[in-house]
């Protein structure tokens, strides 16, 4: 219910209910063309993440991931087991312990 303000007296005006989330209320209704240009501006799919591979002057391999810098250790050994063999292994060593549960 409105309530035309300009007629009340000052002690009513005290007495009345203070709405503080009144401030939150739209003035107006913005145009159509804005709302669908903020729409516009809010769905634009972010920048890819610059992704590369960087050696340096000493041979340490570096992969960077936008602002990240991961120092890349290889930890497989060029003389032993491939990485199809060492799969088979963890399959098979997953499926000797698997408990009953599952």
């Amino acid at each position: 219910m409105t309530k035309n303000f300009e007629l009340l007296t000052f002690e009513e005006l005290l007495n009345l209910p203070i709405d503080i989330e009144s401030c939150f209320d739209p003035i107006f209704e913005p145009p159509q063309e804005l709302i669908d240009e903020w729409r516009a501006a809010y769905d634009v799919e972010p920048d890819e993440v610059p992704t590369f591979y960087v050696e340096d002057e000493y041979g340490t391999l570096y992969f960077y991931y936008g602002n990240s810098r991961i120092r890349v250790a290889e930890h497989f050994n060029d003389k032993g087991k491939s990485i199809g063999t060492l799969l088979e292994d963890v399959i098979r060593y997953s499926a000797a312990h698997q408990t009953a549960g599952i």
